[in-house]
């Protein structure tokens, strides 16, 4: 039998491993945010969701914002790879031609409501895109497109195709800077945080913009002419990701329970989050006298067979990246997303 001071010393080397057991099995895992900590996006969405996260796991994973920015938008990827920060959110079209398959999400006339769009983007990444790995380095906890972009202006109207010559307009990828040139455009390739600056200054004379960034980037004073083009003009894809080393080091039980709130979930509900600011926003402009104008049928017409080649372009690219039949597959994007799933 044990003496009590035996039985004391196990105990207390019991208590030790425990302690020890329960430390190892908390991830902590930090945030960087280039959108504003007020930002609906992360007050809204990405901090509930992180809440979810460390309920789910019974506060084994927390996620935790970190109170500035690490590296600027556009480096996010790199960032989250390279485990300066754990989890990130990123812009696909920030990075022009690193992402090919992932580009499918800006392209033109996609679809009218991110809820939808959103959920079917995540499907096809996950049917699609994820054999081939193009998200090297970080683990993909949801990736989906946002809300259609649309085209607004300062002063000049756009009725037409040939309203476009000559105007310099803020884009947002590739592929919106592939349209803009076809339709006669001067694209200039720029995050939404650096929209202000260039309209105050006179740099650009509009930008293609998704409605809700317009609020959020301070745009409403500025922009006076809107068109609105059935499906959008544009569109953007967005992954949210966490650092591969990080991710392998939750349980797999853990890993579970965050993928059931993350993927198609998570895409759907940013989604409707996207849907419902943007309009919010067009009621905003409306209000402060911006002139809003829906393009017709045979405008729009003439806009898929000006940018028909921008398809085209993505198409053959992606098959150069590994897809077997990127035509199937986006016939495969455009009908999920027109439908309700």
């Amino acid at each position: 039998m044990l003496s009590i001071s035996a039985r004391f010393l196990v105990g207390a080397i019991a208590m030790a491993f425990s302690a020890n057991v329960t430390h190892a099995e908390q991830v902590v895992l930090n945030y960087s945010s280039w959108l504003p900590t007020s930002s609906w996006v992360n007050q809204d969405v990405l901090l509930p969701y992180f809440d979810r996260i460390e309920d789910v796991t019974e506060g084994r994973v927390k996620v935790e914002m970190l109170p500035k920015v690490v590296g600027s938008p556009q480096s996010q990827y790199d960032v989250v790879r390279d485990g300066l920060a754990d989890v990130g959110y990123i812009v696909i079209g920030y990075t022009p031609g690193r992402f090919k398959l992932a580009e499918i999400g800006g392209l033109p006339f996609l679809g009218n409501k991110a809820e939808i769009m959103s959920p079917a983007f995540h499907r096809m990444y996950e049917k699609h895109f994820a054999p081939l790995d193009e998200y090297e380095g970080v683990h993909a906890l949801s990736t989906f497109t946002v809300s259609p972009g649309h085209v607004f202006t300062t002063k000049k109207p756009i009725r037409s195709i040939d309203n476009f010559a000559g105007l310099k307009i803020r884009s947002v990828s590739e592929t919106t800077t592939a349209a803009l040139q076809l339709l006669g455009a001067t694209p200039i390739l720029k995050s939404s945080s650096e929209a202000f600056e260039m309209l105050s200054t006179g740099v650009i004379d509009g930008s293609l913009v998704i409605l809700e960034n317009i609020p959020v980037a301070n745009m409403q004073d500025m922009l006076k002419q809107g068109l609105l083009i059935e499906g959008g003009l544009s569109n953007s894809t967005l992954l949210l990701a966490m650092n591969d080393d990080k991710w392998n080091s939750i349980s797999p039980e853990d890993q579970q329970a965050i993928t059931e709130i993350s993927g198609e979930a998570f895409a759907r509900i940013i989604g409707a989050a996207y849907d419902a600011s943007s309009d919010k926003a067009l009621e905003l402009v409306k209000s402060l006298g911006t002139e809003v104008h829906t393009a017709d049928a045979e405008f729009i017409e003439a806009l898929k067979a000006k940018l028909a080649p921008v398809d085209q372009t993505w198409i053959a690219e992606a098959r150069e990246s590994g897809l077997e039949d990127p035509a199937a597959v986006l016939e495969e994007f455009r009908q999920a997303s027109a439908t309700s799933q």
